[in-house]
Formats: structure tokens, sequence, C-alpha cells
């Protein structure tokens, strides 16, 4: 569905909710969601409490491949907010081996706050 204004918090609560219950068209709309480049109010929180939701679900080969090319472009790019350590979790668990080496190219950043972030995905990589 279409929406011409971004979802907003008790709206994007009760997605996450509906994740949690496992329902597919609530996960797929939330994978939609995650993966989109919004910035709104709470949207890195609701971010990363459906991070913890996906770990419980199950997610289709795409969806999976959606949401670690998500959390690697933002990793990459350094779009990211204050609650992306829930998210590069979840994609360590999806796909490791991807994170790893898009944490090792991020070390190389001229940009401090890349750096650091790629070192916590790979310390955490090592658990």
């Amino acid at each position: 569905m279409l929406r011409s204004m971004p979802p907003g918090r008790l709206e994007l609560r009760a997605l996450a909710d509906a994740v949690a219950d496992n329902d597919a068209g609530a996960i797929d709309e939330a994978v939609g969601f995650f993966v989109a480049e919004s910035r709104g109010v709470g949207h890195g929180r609701a971010r990363a409490r459906l991070a913890r939701r996906f770990k419980h679900v199950e997610l289709t080969a795409t969806q999976q491949a959606l949401l670690v090319d998500a959390v690697a472009r933002r990793l990459r790019s350094g779009v990211f907010s204050e609650q992306f350590a829930d998210q590069w979790r979840l994609a360590l668990l999806l796909d490791a081996e991807t994170m790893v080496a898009v944490a090792t190219a991020a070390l190389a950043s001229d940009r401090a706050y890349i750096q650091r972030a790629a070192r916590r995905v790979l310390l955490s990589s090592f658990r």
C-alpha cells in the first residue's frame, strides 16, 4: 500500500506487535518500512524494535537479503540513528559474512563515527 505520509509512532508500534504475532502481511509491511530511508520521529526506535522482532519470526530469503542490504548500506553511508546496534545485530545474525566484509571495509572510512560503528560490528561478530 502506498502512503502519502510516513507512519506514526502508534502505527509503528502496532506493526511491530503484529510482526511479533508472526502475521505474514505485517512482516512484509515491516520489512518495507525497515528498508525505507524515512527519517520521521521515532523511526529509528521503530526500526530497532522491528529488528528485535525479526529475530523471532520466519523471514523469507528475499526478506533477509533486503534487511541485510539495508543495514549494510546504512553502515557504509553513515546514515544511521543511535539505535543502529539492534539493526546490525540482526544483520549479523542473518548474514555474518556480508556484515563482517562491510564492516571491515568501513574501517577505512574518513568519518570516525563510521569507523567506531564498524569496530562494534566486528567485535560483536566474534561473540
